[in-house]
């Protein structure tokens, strides 16, 4: 019952500060942006990320995965709004319909990680679920790399 409490007040508190981290890195992604652009922002910290997850699923120090969890957290906080900045500008004519397509295929692609997921954690273990997170985020940062444009970095002089 003891431990029960303990692993309970230490979720509580990770969520607390994966709340904090990540809110202090969705406002470091303003400044970020500004100098260094949304899609170098967005690549370089998605792959930061992805390696980030696979080290701490397979560490096995719980103090030193906890700081890496929430360093990778603060790097997704920094993600998600250059991403969505980046979705706006894709087809600047229909924004609308962007969004709305980015939070279907958000929406359906959490279902399907979520299964899919669950399915890798049932038939093998937490360590291979954090290597398939971690090599699908570099797929990520591969199709952002390649196929997302930045208008606004094609029609600036960034140095």
């Amino acid at each position: 019952m003891a431990e029960t409490r303990r692993s309970t007040a230490f979720v509580s508190m990770m969520i607390s500060g994966l709340n904090l981290v990540y809110s202090l890195g969705s406002i470091a992604c303003g400044s970020l942006v500004e100098r260094f652009g949304r899609k170098p922002v967005l690549v370089s910290v998605l792959l930061a990320t992805s390696v980030l997850i696979i080290s701490f699923s397979n560490m096995r120090d719980l103090w030193l995965s906890t700081s890496i969890i929430l360093i990778a957290y603060a790097l997704i906080g920094v993600a998600y709004p250059a991403s969505n900045s980046l979705t706006l500008e894709q087809v600047p004519r229909f924004r609308g319909t962007m969004m709305s397509l980015n939070s279907a295929a958000e929406n359906l692609g959490m279902a399907l990680g979520s299964g899919v997921g669950g399915l890798v954690l049932l038939a093998y273990d937490y360590e291979l679920l954090g290597i398939s997170l971690g090599a699908l985020g570099i797929v990520a940062v591969l199709i952002y790399h390649a196929r997302v444009i930045d208008p606004t970095e094609t029609h600036s002089n960034r140095g």
